[in-house]
């Protein structure tokens, strides 16, 4: 599936939630909006178009400071 088709069935299960007067219902529909909300970022990496995960090394004045003191 595309990014967009993910997002549009997000929006979907929103539209679905705000109607629905069942409050357990309503929180397995936003469940299930924030989850395609992932699988469409997911997409959006597969395919270069999203955001860039990587990790930062700690900054220099960080990374010669102790952990916490121990006892």
């Amino acid at each position: 599936m595309s990014p967009g088709e993910c997002k549009e069935q997000a929006a979907q299960c929103r539209r679905m939630a705000e109607g629905e007067p069942n409050l357990r219902v309503q929180a397995i529909l936003t469940d299930m909006a924030r989850t395609w909300d992932r699988l469409a970022i997911e997409a959006e990496i597969s395919r270069g178009s999203g955001p860039s995960l990587r990790v930062i090394p700690p900054l220099p004045s960080q990374a010669s400071r102790k952990p916490f003191p121990q006892n």
